[in-house]
């Protein structure tokens, strides 16, 4: 940058404490932006959202909720339950329901504000994302006899 080039202080119209004070304020500025942007409890809560599904069943849509508990290290507990909206539901057998549940676990990195989340009873897994402190994007993966693919905007539930 041309105000940091060699000029000599008594010709140059920025003094060299103007230039340092600069150099010091640009470098605060730059440096803000490497805070972490949450904290590890920042994903507790509920969150709410509408889940698109397929499956070996087909397409589905269903009404999600996500309940978590995260400790300062960020490890989560949890549950997700669904209740379907339209298509084929199903268990972890196959067999035709309208709502479900699972117990989870799982890791919260707040600097990114990346989660991944486990299923108790069957292999799904979740990985996400924090848009903003009341809304996630997740994806839901499960491989084997019965594959089963997801995506779902949530939304935190306020009380």
């Amino acid at each position: 940058m041309i105000f940091f080039s060699g000029f000599s202080s008594r010709g140059d119209p920025m003094s060299m404490p103007v230039r340092l004070l600069l150099l010091s304020v640009l470098s605060f500025v730059s440096m803000g932006g490497c805070a972490s942007p949450y904290e590890a409890t920042d994903l507790d809560g509920t969150w709410l959202g509408r889940d698109h599904t397929i499956n070996s069943r087909g397409k589905s849509l269903t009404d999600k909720s996500v309940k978590l508990v995260v400790d300062g290290n960020g490890l989560v507990r949890g549950t997700t339950s669904w209740h379907l909206v339209e298509g084929d539901g199903g268990d972890k057998v196959d067999v035709p329901v309208d709502a479900d549940s699972e117990d989870i676990i799982g890791v919260f990195e707040p600097e990114s504000g990346e989660f991944y989340l486990v299923e108790m009873r069957e292999n799904g897994i979740w990985r996400g994302r924090m848009l903003s402190r009341n809304r996630l994007r997740a994806f839901l993966f499960q491989s084997g006899e019965k594959p089963v693919v997801s995506t779902i905007e949530l939304e935190r539930k306020i009380d």
